[in-house]
């Protein structure tokens, strides 16, 4: 039979109209006024019901809610029914129909998952008072701390009707509203109140402190990591009820500043801190620019608060993309620290793969309190970057070290005279105008001796034997001087076949002893013919370090005299030595 047969049949015009009615019924049955029949939930003590997932969510409408159980049926019927809450805000009505047949009582009504402003709970249990409670963000006292729970009995054998009116301008992610026994809850409440106390006082403790090692070294990787770690603690301490419960401050609108702050902060980091100025000019642009859109979308706070949240993690997600790359690129060019802050990344990225879909609607959150464990995962990360900072001033210590051996090495190969290793003329100078400074005491000063020395002999050595014996003949004259160094007495080559000994007066007899030794060594080591000329000055003689100077010159002159003069006289030219 052809198709537009059907239509000619006379049952046809029945069936049009069965078609109709089936049609509007659909309609109301999935988004219409009419009542649903409510299956009835099974309370069980050892884990939560969950009332949003099993319940029906209606449209608020302005409408108070009915007095008794009577009323419940019309008022419900005037709803409109829906799906899912907005996380741009809205007003919705939860509905759950609960039976008790176990023997606990006592029970609690646990909104959780998302700040929720306002929140109205009644709970109709049929011969029984009406039992009722307020909660929220707004809500000037709270049965628990941090929490949003009230306390309702459910008699064993009683089947109730919960009523949960949520109310927001924004949700971070979908609520959930469940029913759990009080022991319970109260378990819950006191574990997750000790866990984010902790966390929050972590981040505080790392942040001041790291904001005091930044004014004794200027390093701006601990700026920012304080002001990171400074913005973290106020998005969160906001989020979990702080300052509400503790200030009564209940400004919605600067929740998101501290997480607008958190890309801004974080990124001037790992900037400062991976170095990748140098490594990454091309990522540090587009680090920037992450800057720019957080601090531009900043003002949504107080312009468009349902579309702050959304906001903040789509400019925090692209921020955690960039420090990724970030972190194995500086990794990869050998910064050693980038360990550590790519294993914070991985504290911080495990529970961030929960909470930002979640924030987006993506995904239902898979865990009781996202928000706490994404706090314990910052303060994760937090604890993790305080260790890369900790080991970059590790290396940049040792560094400093190596650079100051190295420097030490260099001062040394500066002031040592090449050929023979003793101290040179710029060691002389500088120690002994140290040694004769006006600004020491006299007493030191006269404490200082300064022994001239000329070595004879050199020019003759090199001219008959040639210049490679002149040069062992210093450096064996100069292996003798070594034995009188000490900690107070320096050996020096000033030039040529000049050397000099500046120590302590007391020392003058040791010194006029080995003298008179060092022509009898140098003979005995093959060099014939050579000798000591040397004069000797004191510190009691003068104040200046010239004078010193041309004093023990002048007397080494003497003394070089007075033994090439084959005379009686020698002898006592000797002693003005």
């Amino acid at each position: 039979m052809a198709v537009s047969a059907w239509f000619r049949l006379p049952c046809w015009p029945l069936l049009r109209r069965w078609l109709a009615l089936a049609g509007l019924a659909a309609v109301l049955a999935s988004g219409g006024g009419a009542v649903q029949a409510q299956s009835t939930l099974k309370a069980d003590p050892a884990f939560p019901l969950e009332l949003m997932r099993h319940g029906a969510l209606y449209l608020a409408n302005g409408v108070p809610p009915p007095e008794g159980v009577h009323a419940l049926e019309d008022w419900l019927g005037r709803l409109e029914r829906t799906n899912r809450v907005s996380l741009f805000g809205g007003s919705y009505w939860l509905h759950a129909v609960v039976r008790n047949d176990s023997p606990t009582t006592r029970w609690v009504v646990d909104p959780h998952g998302s700040l929720m402003e306002d929140l109205k709970v009644r709970v109709y249990v049929p011969g029984e008072p009406t039992q009722r409670f307020d909660a929220g963000y707004r809500a000037l006292d709270s049965q628990y701390m941090l929490h949003y729970g009230g306390n309702v009995a459910l008699p064993r054998g009683a089947t109730a009707h919960v009523l949960v009116q949520i109310e927001s301008r924004y949700f971070a992610r979908f609520p959930s509203v469940d029913l759990v026994s009080e022991a319970s809850y109260h378990k819950t409440v006191v574990s997750e109140n000790v866990l984010t106390l902790a966390a929050l006082g972590a981040l505080m403790t790392l942040a001041l402190y790291n904001l005091f090692m930044f004014y004794g070294t200027r390093d701006k990787a601990l700026l920012y990591y304080s002001l990171y770690l400074l913005a973290a603690t106020w998005g969160w301490g906001l989020t979990f009820h702080i300052g509400a419960e503790w200030l009564d401050f209940r400004g919605l609108e600067w929740h998101y500043i501290g997480f607008f702050l958190l890309p801004v902060f974080n990124t001037l980091f790992y900037l400062e801190f991976l170095q990748l100025q140098r490594l990454a000019p091309r990522l540090v642009l587009a680090s920037r620019g992450v800057i720019a859109l957080s601090l531009v979308l900043l003002p949504t706070c107080f312009l468009a608060l349902e579309y702050a949240h959304a906001l903040a993690t789509l400019v925090i997600s692209l921020s955690l993309s960039l420090a990724l790359v970030a972190g194995v690129v500086s990794l990869a060019s050998g910064f050693l620290p980038a360990r550590y802050f790519l294993a914070a990344f991985l504290a911080l990225i495990v529970p961030a793969t929960f909470i930002l879909p979640a924030n987006l609607g993506l995904i239902q959150s898979p865990v009781r309190n996202t928000e706490l464990l994404t706090l314990l995962g910052g303060t994760a990360d937090a604890i993790l970057l305080a260790f890369a900072l900790a080991d970059k001033i590790r290396l940049m210590a040792q560094q400093k070290d190596e650079y100051l051996l190295q420097l030490n090495r260099a001062l040394d190969q500066a002031s040592t005279d090449y050929l023979t290793g003793v101290l040179n003329r710029h060691a002389f100078d500088r120690i002994l105008g140290a040694a004769m400074a006006p600004e020491r005491d006299d007493e030191d000063v006269h404490q200082v001796m300064l022994v001239m020395i000329d070595l004879d002999g050199l020019k003759r050595i090199n001219d008959e034997h040639g210049h490679t014996q002149g040069d062992a003949l210093l450096c064996e004259f100069a292996r003798q001087l070594q034995t009188l160094k000490s900690e107070s007495t320096h050996v020096f080559r000033l030039g040529g076949d000049e050397f000099a000994v500046l120590g302590d007066a007391a020392s003058e007899p040791a010194v006029r002893a080995a003298m008179a030794d060092f022509e009898s060594c140098l003979h005995a080591a093959g060099f014939k013919g050579c000798g000591v000329s040397y004069g000797m000055a004191f510190g009691s003689e003068t104040r200046s370090g010239s004078q010193l100077l041309i004093r023990a010159d002048g007397r080494m002159y003497q003394h070089k005299t007075a033994k090439r003069v084959d005379s009686p006289v020698a002898p006592s030219m000797r002693a003005v030595a």
